[in-house]
């Protein structure tokens, strides 16, 4: 099995966890832009992003998809809840993620280096971030996770992102801190502390230097 991937990205990085939750062996060959354009990757995933799944002769992008082609294939263990409204609600944290919080951290990270940061007109989007988090805060009471006793899917995209909310944050001037999202702070103790989130974070830190 094989993963396609970018140690700092935080899609990649729900993928990653999946695969070690699951305990399956995996290679990450090197990517770069020009195997991104190469029709071998095309045929694979014809968006040209990572990340992307080869199981064999099949391969598969889009994150949400691969989690969700994991859980199916690789049942044991479970990382969706038993119940339909378990599901359901794990489903809902994916998307939130996936449609919203991911796509302001990106903006966020590529506005460091672009020169948006710091304008004027910048400010309104973080604090678009902040009502995110405040959003995301109000909907969870983490027991120790977001469903309960249970790591699932829907932990499995906010473990860089957490990381990403701190340093984005605190780099644009608005740094959320733990007295601001404590039940969030609480949940990432948590997760952080499984060996796959540790990991996870621990390859993404040094991919961005920091460690």
């Amino acid at each position: 099995m094989r993963l396609f991937q970018y140690p700092f990205s935080h899609n990649c990085a729900k993928v990653k966890i999946a695969l070690l939750e699951k305990g399956l062996a995996f290679e990450t060959p090197p990517v770069d832009s020009a195997l991104l354009r190469s029709p071998e990757f095309l045929a694979r995933n014809p968006l040209g992003k990572v990340p992307v799944l080869e199981d064999g002769d099949f391969a598969i992008g889009e994150s949400e998809v691969i989690v969700e082609y994991l859980e199916e294939r690789y049942p044991q263990p479970p990382l969706l809840p038993p119940t339909i409204e378990g599901r359901a609600r794990s489903r809902w944290f994916s998307r939130f993620h996936d449609l919203y919080l991911g796509p302001q951290l990106s903006t966020l990270f590529f506005a460091l280096s672009d020169g948006r940061a710091g304008t004027p007109a910048f400010a309104v989007e973080v604090d678009r971030l902040v009502a995110l988090v405040a959003l995301l805060e109000a909907q969870i009471d983490p027991n120790p996770f977001f469903l309960g006793a249970q790591f699932t899917l829907a932990d499995a995209p906010y473990v860089l992102s957490y990381h990403f909310i701190e340093t984005l944050s605190a780099a644009h001037g608005r740094p959320l801190t733990a007295a601001e999202m404590p039940r969030l702070a609480r949940w990432f103790a948590a997760a952080s502390a499984r060996p796959s989130a540790a990991a996870v974070l621990a390859e993404a830190k040094a991919a961005l230097g920091g460690g």
